[in-house]
């Protein structure tokens, strides 16, 4: 990151949960800690991640050694070009070349070597350099690769140093995918990079950027387990020499278990290959999420003269298989995978994530009890990959196509070469059992589709089909499509060998009742067919409540759904309908939803602009309530937790109080989430009865809320010890009149246009918007609406995104005295001058005339009014609007008693 790197406004809009009384999962993850990869581990390797310089742009004379100027900053690697600009609220980011720069001294004791650059990863393109000599080209951005650089540095002097010049370039580029996608594909070195030192007879590093190892299990039972080793060695002695291959497994106390071994003559300059079947393992602890035991395969290769080379490979035996009717199964026994999708990206920070911050969200997916994680959508770091085979998780693992394909054979060469790399590369890991290639990749065709292109996507798949089965015949292809029949259709569902489907019905489409019914109705078409849903989720924003969360209403024309419900409640009661119907569906191999961790999606206009909001999990790693639904359900230990830690600031009225009667409980619903038999809730150490959660894990109780602070506390017992969990929430109570004296009017702030509470940074909580009832306040006339993009220069964007249109006043019935109103707008709709003008008043004292916010603000810009006013008789409060041109329009209103 860059040293004077600083947080924005959308960075800590991004950190939401700070609002929440949530702790952060997971060990803290430093800044700069990496451990090698396997591929490099036991070679003589030295980590260059320190004294870079860095320059966005291209510079024509950068990658020489003598290059300088004033523009290079000091940056230490990992690094993202994007890690402000994608979160700021100009749209778009930057997509072009980056220049990286940095000394290298060389040792005289590598003249006798070979010296290789490894890079874990750079996106997209990336042009490497030695002193101004080319030594490699990746295309890709998602997977590692590796330079060879002995020449250039043999020819530095004794004692001297080499410039080593890196130029990345993440433009749009046709021919590389992915081309588009609902994530940001951030520039940079954003990985590890390492120097290699090994003999020159040695195994190749070469191959695809892979160890140059690859294990096989052929055949795997609670018997015994034959383990198979492949491997290239490479000759760049000067002379003709012979080669000694041993491959030994050994257990997790490094004690040997099966060893065989081989000779190979090499010429000069030669490469052999080796293929090695050991003797049967016997009686093998096996592999599984529970149960991650991993063995260790050891490849020594001995060059003679004391020259010697090794890679080792994790080993993890396991056998598993698929059935249309029946799911998934592990090591025998019928295994339902449940989990969940994660981008690699930290918002605020890119993609530009430390070892320990990788490791650190695998601990927190598998601490909700997940037992398989899909790479969404593109290969991961080699930190996370180590981490999944140790830690006991399933990976999926794809490459980037994504939504739409560009119809030329360099296209389609790319994506072959990506999927043959990601194979290599990530052969040996036992994590890894399900292997994909492209995610809704007919949802954009392009416009107007082009002759052909179907077909062109079809052949394509198949073409990914056969390159994946040859490279690693063992594992199971799947693919991941969107809700849409021409899958069906064009054939390309029946391509790999299981289908996922990313399902949102009542997010995106229909009710979540949907959800249900299309997967009964695709495993009645297909019933041969074994299906995942890859992806399935909600929004959510832990400043937005909602006391009685229910299905968002349906457009009867379009079908679409409206997102005015992005709460937290919503969000819950998504995963509580669509985990049920999962888990009354044994036919579905799997389930990953969406997704773990909220990540960056440069466009996205919610109420976090430029986030995804569907994750469990805050970008800063704090847990919204959601993620102990799953807990509860995924893991053994006991969970106890109050599904209220992210609404600590509550407000509401008993309509029917009489008046007179003062500050009444207002009873609101507190959802617990426990895997204990039964659950007791308190409130300010009054017990409200003791409940049983239900099949999702949920029991819910009416809390009589009082005003000002109000303790909540479950308890339960699971093995003989007392559980608890327990949050305070601040409550204010409205009175159903305004002007009741024995509920003194102090404040009232409305989101116009919401049907969600919203709680402000000052803690403020603005209610729902209504329509005016006599004696309290609300709406005359107009219509509600809800902005689909950002707000600038706010972030409260959830605040002006709703508004309210056309209405005539909104009427607060107040007792008379002083009072402040701060009005809230922002422009939703209109692009130029003129085309709506209104004017504001206070009673009868104006406020504003001919108020036109693009002249003043801009569109889609936060604009406030404030004013006071004296109220004197039983008329109470009128905020009038009078429009001159268009409809008036507004988003909050904000009283005050002065």
């Amino acid at each position: 990151m860059d040293q004077d790197f600083q947080p924005t406004r959308r960075m800590v809009l991004a950190g939401l949960a700070g609002t929440a009384a949530v702790p952060a999962l997971g060990r803290p993850a430093m800044a700069q800690d990496a451990e090698p990869p396997r591929a490099i581990r036991q070679r003589e390797r030295h980590l260059l991640n320190d004294d870079w310089s860095f320059v966005r742009g291209d510079l024509k004379s950068a990658a020489d050694a003598d290059a300088n100027g004033t523009d290079w900053s000091a940056v230490t690697l990992p690094h993202t070009w994007n890690a402000k600009d994608s979160i700021d609220d100009e749209p778009g980011y930057y997509r072009g070349p980056g220049w990286y720069r940095r000394e290298l001294r060389v040792d005289d004791r590598w003249r006798d070597k070979r010296v290789f650059l490894y890079f874990e990863g750079a996106n997209q393109v990336a042009d490497v350099f030695v002193d101004g000599a080319p030594v490699g080209r990746h295309v890709g951005g998602y997977v590692a690769f590796c330079a060879d650089v002995t020449d250039q540095l043999r020819r530095v002097k004794p004692g001297g140093a080499a410039t080593i010049a890196v130029r990345v370039d993440n433009a749009y580029n046709p021919d590389i995918p992915p081309l588009w996608a609902d994530f940001t594909f951030y520039g940079g070195i954003y990985r590890n990079v390492w120097l290699v030192v090994t003999d020159p007879v040695h195994i190749d590093l070469l191959d695809h950027g892979s160890s140059g190892i690859y294990v096989d299990t052929p055949d795997v039972s609670a018997a015994s387990a034959d383990v198979r080793v492949r491997g290239r060695v490479v000759n760049a002695d000067p002379e003709t020499t012979w080669v000694d291959v041993v491959s030994t497994v050994v257990d997790a106390r490094d004690r040997e278990v099966t060893s065989r071994r081989t000779r190979l003559k090499l010429g000069r300059g030669e490469t052999g290959d080796f293929d090695l079947s050991l003797p049967a393992i016997r009686r093998p602890r096996l592999w599984s999420p529970e149960s991650p035991y991993l063995y260790k395969v050891i490849t020594v290769v001995d060059g003679g003269r004391g020259g010697r080379d090794r890679v080792d490979a994790p080993l993890g035996l396991r056998w598993y298989s698929v059935d249309a009717a029946t799911g998934f199964h592990l090591n025998g026994s019928s295994y339902p995978l449940r989990g969940v999708n994660r981008h690699q990206d930290i918002v605020g920070k890119g993609n530009a994530l430390s070892d320990a911050e990788h490791l650190r969200d695998l601990e927190i997916i598998k601490s909700m009890g997940a037992n398989v994680l899909r790479l969404a959508h593109y290969p991961q770091a080699p930190a996370v990959l180590e981490a999944a085979d140790r830690l006991g998780v399933i990976l999926w693992e794809e490459v980037p196509l994504v939504s739409t394909v560009t119809v030329s054979d360099q296209f389609a060469a790319n994506s072959v070469n990506m999927q043959v790399e990601t194979v290599r590369q990530h052969y040996n890991h036992p994590s890894i059992v399900f292997r994909g290639y492209m995610n809704e990749i007919l949802l954009l065709p392009p416009q107007p589709e082009p002759a052909g292109y179907e077909r062109f996507v079809v052949d394509l798949a198949r073409r990914l089909e056969e390159t994946t089965r040859a490279e690693d015949p063992r594992r199971l292809t799947v693919m991941a499509v969107d809700r849409n029949d021409r899958y069906n259709t064009s054939g390309i569902a029946d391509v790999p060998m299981i289908l996922g489907w990313n399902l949102y019905h009542g997010w995106y489409y229909d009710t979540p009742d949907g959800f249900a019914q299309y997967l009964d109705k695709e495993h009645a078409d297909h019933p041969n067919r074994p299906l995942w849903v890859s992806e399935y989720g909600a929004d959510s924003d832990s400043r937005l409540h909602r006391v009685d969360a229910g299905y968002l209403p349906v457009d009867p024309a379009t079908g679409g759904v409206s997102y005015q419900d992005q709460s937290i409640e919503f969000q819950q009661l998504f995963h509580e309908v669509y985990i049920r119907a999962i888990d009354k569906r044994p036919f579905l191999v799997g389930t990953t939803l969406w997704a773990q961790f909220e990540f960056g999606s440069e466009f996205r206009s919610g109420s976090v602009p430029h986030v995804n909001q569907k994750g469990l999990v805050h970008p800063d790693r704090s847990p919204k309530d959601v993620f102990y639904l799953y807990q509860a359900l995924w893991r053994d230990k006991p969970v106890l937790h109050i599904a209220g830690h992210e609404w600590t600031h509550r407000a509401g009225t008993a309509p029917d109080a009489p008046w007179g009667a003062g500050r009444r409980p207002v009873p609101q619903p507190v959802k617990v989430y426990s895997n204990l038999d039964s659950v007791e809730l308190f409130i300010n150490g009054r017990s409200l009865g003791r409940r049983q959660p239900d099949d999702v894990r949920a029991a819910t109780w009416q809390v009589p809320f009082v005003d000002g602070a109000n303790e909540i506390v479950a308890r339960g017992v699971a093995r003989g010890k007392v559980i608890t969990d327990s949050v305070r929430v601040s409550f204010t109570y409205q009175a159903p009149r305004l002007s009741d004296p024995s509920v003194p009017f102090r404040r009232l702030a409305v989101s116009a246009g919401a049907i969600v509470q919203y709680t402000d940074p000052q803690s403020l909580v603005w209610a729902e918007d209504r329509a005016y009832t006599d004696g309290g306040w609300g709406a005359i006339g107009g219509t509600t609406g809800l902005m689909r993009t950002w707000v600038n220069r706010s972030s409260e964007d959830p605040l002006y995104q709703t508004f309210r249109e056309g209405m005539t006043a909104y009427r607060f019935d107040v007792p008379a005295g002083r009072y402040g109103v701060r009005l809230r707008f922002a422009e939703p709709s209109e692009n130029a001058r003129g085309k709506r003008v209104f004017s504001v008043r206070l009673n009868e004292q104006v406020l504003v005339n001919d108020l036109d916010l693009v002249a003043v603000a801009g569109p889609r810009t936060a604009h406030d009014l404030e004013g006071t006013v004296a109220v004197t008789n039983a008329d109470g409060l009128k905020v009038v609007f009078n429009p001159t041109v268009g409809h008036a329009v507004v988003s909050g209103i904000d009283v005050t008693r002065l």
